[in-house]
């Protein structure tokens, strides 16, 4: 596959499926980039772990400074969520979709990453996209101001992830 292909992620509508993940969520982003061949056969908790496993130096510097601002708040650490293929509670494994999520008292989130076929009546491994879609709920104003901050590197977290882990050679993890 070319790299111009494999590279390129881009925006989408999240789908009604995404915001019933979490009932009167007010915010949904959507995110996905086409998979390499060798990737597609994988099930999504796989992707998933690799896609954090190949997080850049950054973005793990701006995770830990989250954690120092947070912390006199009393939110939840990045090492407080869990076991999960991200770092995040495990709350559904299928083998084309993974959902994981926390509650803490500033806002509620979901990380849904599936795969999807690019076009009907491809089979399973052929032409198939990665989507990460984000759906939260804020609670008080904590919540609101938090979410307003990151939104930002967000963005540009959730489109390197994507980018980073097509890009990773097939034998690592």
């Amino acid at each position: 596959m070319p790299a111009s292909l494999v590279s390129h992620t881009e925006e989408v509508t999240p789908a009604p499926r995404h915001w019933a993940l979490l009932p009167g969520a007010g915010f949904a982003d959507s995110y996905r980039i086409r998979l390499t061949p060798q990737l597609a056969k994988l099930n999504t908790t796989e992707i998933a772990a690799r896609m954090m496993a190949t997080q850049p130096a950054w973005v793990s510097a701006l995770i830990r400074l989250r954690d120092r601002l947070m912390a006199p708040l009393g939110l939840k650490q990045a090492g407080d969520h869990g076991g999960g293929p991200a770092g995040f509670p495990l709350l559904l494994a299928e083998p084309a979709r993974v959902v994981m999520g926390m509650d803490d008292r500033h806002l509620d989130f979901r990380l849904c990453v599936e795969k999807s076929p690019a076009a009907t009546g491809q089979s399973a491994d052929d032409d198939q996209w990665l989507t990460v879609t984000t759906v939260v709920r804020t609670k008080r104003l904590l919540g609101k101001a938090y979410l307003a901050a990151i939104m930002p590197f967000h963005r540009c977290v959730a489109r390197t992830l994507l980018q980073q882990v097509v890009r990773q050679p097939a034998g690592q993890a």
